[in-house]
């Protein structure tokens, strides 16, 4: 079945409210999977994943401060960490320069493409290397990615360098060229529909329908304060 980008990031939105992530970081979370799922890279299959593996232990704090140059993600998410760490990241960036950064402990990595997609538009690129090589880069309208970067595994450290030059010589296992978005988002996303379906039970948790608590405290109802 296939669903507009407006019905999967809400969905989304609303299930990482459910789940219990605070107002911003549940958009943030959203837009992330939406960006995946919208380039058919399993974004609602990645978010089924996420909920096994971490099960309400939502913690998104990271020591940004100590040194810049090696951030220890400490093997949370990046769907908790990510936004904010490549965010600071961006604003310590030199223009003219090539600024590497390292992240350990970096779990999973695939979340960081969108976010670090979304500053094409900056003319900010990134390329992500690990000991296997380039894992990830960003052109002026395409991005390129290698298969190992799905790998969601502990320890795991990469290097995030920024440029002002886009990267436009190498070509990996996978391309994305942002002209094709307008006919991708007509043609609409069809995710997985059992993970879909689970997606849709957390998202209806955000729903706060009258309680038979509410309904207590209506018309007729006892208040504690009677």
């Amino acid at each position: 079945m296939s669903y507009s980008y407006y019905e999967v990031y809400t969905n989304t939105q609303r299930a990482f409210s459910g789940i219990g992530f605070p107002h911003g970081a549940d958009e943030d979370a959203a837009y992330i999977i939406t960006w995946l799922e919208l380039y058919n890279l399993k974004g609602i299959d990645l978010f089924c994943s996420f909920i096994e593996k971490f099960n309400g232990q939502y913690d998104y704090n990271i020591d940004l401060f100590n040194n810049e140059k090696k951030i220890d993600l400490k093997n949370k998410s990046n769907l908790m960490t990510g936004p904010g760490v490549i965010d600071y990241l961006v604003s310590k960036f030199n223009i003219n320069n090539e600024n590497e950064y390292s992240l350990i402990n970096c779990y999973d990595p695939i979340f960081l493409i969108p976010i670090l997609s979304k500053y094409i538009k900056k003319i900010i690129y990134a390329k992500i290397v690990n000991n296997d090589g380039v894992l990830f880069l960003t052109d002026k309208e395409k991005i390129s990615i290698n298969k190992k970067f799905f790998d969601k595994k502990k320890n795991n450290s990469i290097k995030i360098i920024l440029s002002n030059k886009p990267n436009s010589n190498q070509t990996l296992d996978i391309d994305i060229n942002f002209k094709d978005s307008a006919k991708v988002l007509s043609v609409g996303l069809n995710p997985n529909q059992n993970n879909w379906d689970k997606i849709s039970e957390l998202a209806f948790q955000s729903f706060v329908p009258e309680s038979e608590e509410s309904r207590s405290k209506g018309a007729g109802g006892e208040d504690d304060n009677d």
